[in-house]
């Protein structure tokens, strides 16, 4: 089946919701298979709050692991599903922009314009965030983000000279920033900074917190990451939430977790802030 669409019909959206619903289901067998811990975050742990499964317009599950089991999920995985499933991150594709990873459905497209200049595997996924610890002292921990997020914007402007830019930015500045990714994308090709390196370089600032005292862990691929900071003391054991005909599971102190990035989160938001992906490009990969 294939779909091209500015706006999903009731019929499409509900048909991705099955095939995500189907690789998450797989993405936790692996994990209960070697002991992973995993958490639900952003619209998926609002949805099985909410809605006890997906919000109504939502079109992708998101998932977080500490380091550790992201490392080994990332090991493992592809031996127990690599004919299935991609599993796709900066170290496996050398040409995927972002530094978290996406279990992707072979044989499926989605086509996001904000990531199709890259070229790198465009299919059916759900998203897995790397959690890193980060150190307890603030100062220190926002150098740390600021650090973070710069190479991982360096490592956009390797692979894309055109990056997608905020909507409503005005057309001066936009036209203005575009001419200086395109500058830019030229200038750190010229200068053989590849997204190996810029990649490497993310992974070396991510992960260098020792601070023995901190059981603080963040995402720092996330720009309002400091939000969404987990300690491992408040939220461990995690908890088992009824999610679509399943469950997943979420930080056991979901509340503080969830309200300081999203709010009054139990209460639906206007239509005009209900965003998803809205691929311009669906193949489900069925005849």
């Amino acid at each position: 089946m294939k779909e091209s669409t500015k706006e999903y019909d009731e019929e499409t959206l509900q048909h991705l919701k099955d095939v995500i619903l189907e690789i998450f289901k797989d993405f936790v067998k692996i994990c209960d298979k070697y002991d992973l811990d995993y958490f639900a975050t952003g619209g998926t742990a609002i949805g099985a709050l909410r809605h006890k499964g997906f919000i109504p317009w939502d079109d992708d599950i998101d998932v977080c692991m500490l380091r550790e089991d992201y490392d080994r999920f990332m090991e493992v995985a592809p031996k127990e599903m690599g004919d299935k499933y991609i599993f796709m991150d900066a170290n496996t594709q050398d040409k995927y922009p972002l530094m978290f990873a996406k279990m992707v459905k072979r044989g499926t497209r989605f086509v996001e314009s904000a990531y199709e200049q890259a070229g790198y595997p465009l299919g059916i996924f759900i998203d897995i965030f790397p959690y890193d610890k980060t150190a307890s002292d603030s100062a220190r921990r926002k150098k740390l983000i600021k650090k973070t997020w710069n190479i991982g914007r360096w490592h956009v402007l390797t692979l894309i000279p055109n990056p997608n830019l905020p909507e409503g930015m005005n057309p001066v500045v936009k036209k203005v920033v575009t001419m200086i990714t395109h500058v830019v994308h030229g200038l750190l090709k010229i200068c053989h900074v590849t997204p190996d390196k810029t990649y490497k370089k993310y992974l070396k600032y991510a992960t260098s917190c020792k601070d023995e005292n901190s059981d603080l862990y963040i995402d720092y691929s996330y720009i309002t990451g400091e939000n969404l900071m987990v300690s491992k003391s408040e939220s461990w054991p995690l908890i088992d939430v009824p999610f679509e005909d399943t469950t997943v599971k979420l930080v056991k102190d979901y509340d503080s977790f969830l309200r300081k990035e999203y709010g009054n989160y139990m209460e639906l938001p206007p239509e005009e802030q209900r965003h998803n992906h809205l691929a311009s490009f669906i193949d489900f990969g069925e005849e």
